[in-house]
């Protein structure tokens, strides 16, 4: 049996588990709806058998295994990354408002910037002179990709966005 038949959740809330051999549907952060049978409780969590076709559970095993990986990685970014010399940048927003960031770090398809104001993920905004996408929320700030990466000729702690 593949190792996404079942599953240990331990529900966030308190109170009563569901029934031996209750169908049940799960949101987990991360996977999705999961649909299943539990099949075995105990005071804090349940098993549940997943009822899911081939491709949905080889999807959910491919993605348990790399949330399992991404807790022996530090930093799951793809790109070296560097502090430039230059660090303060306009970012412009939605509606012509512009705010002032600095740059935390830089690669050659992001950065991370610090900034008070932090734009919805998916909103597209313009670091400097370069459109980008917020692609995350950091406690300080933002994380954007850009949408034409540097090239390598121009990319150094000199660059000015």
């Amino acid at each position: 049996m593949s190792a996404t038949n079942f599953i240990e959740l331990h529900p966030a809330t308190e109170g009563a588990l569901p029934e031996i051999g209750e169908r049940v549907t799960c949101y987990l952060d991360d996977i999705g709806m999961i649909d299943g049978i539990v099949q075995y409780q105990q005071v804090d969590r349940f098993v549940l058998q997943i009822m899911a076709n081939p491709e949905r559970r080889s999807r959910i095993e491919a993605r348990l295994a790399w949330l399992r990986s991404a807790d022996d990685r530090d930093d799951q970014r793809k790109a070296a990354r560097i502090v430039p010399v230059h660090r303060k940048v306009q970012v412009h927003l939605l509606g012509a408002r512009v705010t002032e960031a600095v740059v935390a770090d830089l690669s050659m398809t992001g950065a991370a910037l610090l900034l008070d104001e932090r734009p919805q993920v998916g909103t597209i905004v313009t670091v400097g002179k370069r459109y980008a996408t917020v692609v995350r929320h950091t406690p300080e700030g933002v994380g954007v990709a850009f949408r034409l990466p540097f090239g390598p000729l121009t990319f150094n702690e000199r660059v000015i966005l």
